[in-house]
């Protein structure tokens, strides 16, 4: 299985990314859904600190250098198309059942993978 790469990132706004795959794949994430500022994340509630943000690991994740990162699989999955072209879940779901219906889906893929 070819690994995910993130080739560009780029700020939008506010707390908005825009990630750019290898295989021409461009999601959004807003990471106000996400970052509490609280503990390693509380630098990032500054702004220009988390414009500083930059691909990592070979492409594998992106993060800032206070060591707060997030891995290339998880942000493919979970951000929003930049066109709009592709829709998985509801956007009526929160996080929490993103990531639920994402575990479920990854044990479905690996039982299949097994077969």
């Amino acid at each position: 299985m070819k690994q995910i790469l993130i080739v560009n990132i780029c700020y939008i706004k506010d707390y908005i990314l825009e990630l750019s795959f290898d295989d021409d794949c461009v999601k959004q994430y807003d990471f106000t859904q996400l970052i509490t500022f609280k503990g390693i994340s509380e630098p990032l509630m500054n702004i220009d600190y988390f414009k500083t943000a930059e691909i990592i690991n070979g492409g594998r994740a992106f993060g800032w250098n206070n060591g707060y990162d997030c891995c290339a699989d998880w942000i493919r999955y979970f951000a929003n198309d930049s066109k709009n072209e592709w829709k998985d879940i509801d956007d009526s779901f929160g996080l929490k059942q993103r990531i639920k219906i994402a575990k479920q889906n990854m044990k479905d893929s690996l039982k299949m993978e097994v077969c």
